[in-house]
């Protein structure tokens, strides 16, 4: 069966989104995320694409972003992709496809769905449980707006739609917004938030320890990663403990 055309914006607007391969993390360390944004501030300045809001949330990110209004975001994605593919598959040895499939995309055509994406966007760390506000969270464009420095987003289109304070209070509400979405995807946080959680806990131990606890014990920090958003492989390889092992002691 063949794929449906993308359909183009008449305002040349875009909500973008990408998953890593099976919901895998596509952001393992921090040194991911940086990155990601170097490349996505070289392939939006090549291929002339304006980032308006962005957010990385372990395996998927979502984007808003403005192209010229007779190119869809075709080419700029498929070379942010293949890219940072490239890099991740060579740091971590792994070959084959990091996306599931085709990117998701969905037209910003009015000033009303272009904030309630924008706030969409920004809040997804909030929805997820991985921050308290949009501005705790590190890697996404929420802290560029309240920042003094010039940052990879470009905020005149938002802000000629609405105050800087206005927008600033506007992401803070907490609302039930809609739209286009990764398909049950599950946030998970990076191996840092996972280890700073785990110390918090157990205090200056590191998580290969958790081998040699007894299970009662291993069974309650498998239970404190799990709840905090870590993914079982991300366990698993943080630890040391197989999958198998994990998922029967969290089903015990």
């Amino acid at each position: 069966m063949s794929r449906k055309p993308r359909v183009l914006s008449n305002s040349g607007i875009y909500h973008l989104i990408a998953r890593g391969i099976d919901k895998a993390m596509i952001f393992i360390e921090d040194d991911d995320c940086y990155y990601f944004l170097s490349c996505l501030s070289e392939v939006a300045g090549d291929e002339g694409v304006e980032i308006h809001s962005y957010c990385l949330m372990g395996n998927h990110f979502h984007l808003l972003v403005k192209t010229n209004r007779q190119e869809s975001p075709a080419r700029f994605m498929k070379r942010l992709e293949i890219k940072y593919a490239m890099y991740f598959n060579r740091k971590y040895e792994r070959v084959g496809a990091l996306f599931q499939g085709r990117y998701k995309s969905e037209c910003v055509e009015d000033d009303d769905y272009y904030l309630t994406v924008f706030r969409y966007i920004l809040r997804n760390p909030v929805k997820a449980h991985i921050a308290d506000s949009a501005f705790d969270y590190e890697w996404s464009s929420a802290k560029e707006l309240i920042s003094s420095n010039r940052g990879l987003t470009a905020f005149d289109d938002v802000l000629a739609i609405i105050e800087k304070d206005d927008l600033i209070r506007f992401i803070e509400e907490d609302q039930a917004d809609e739209c286009a979405d990764v398909d049950n995807a599950t946030s998970y946080v990076s191996d840092r938030v996972a280890k700073e959680v785990f110390q918090a806990e157990f205090g200056n131990h590191v998580l290969l320890d958790v081998r040699n606890y007894d299970i009662k014990t291993q069974r309650k920090v498998f239970g404190l990663l799990t709840d905090n958003h870590c993914s079982g492989r991300q366990i698993s390889r943080l630890t040391g403990v197989p999958r198998g092992l994990i998922r029967r002691l969290l089903t015990a």
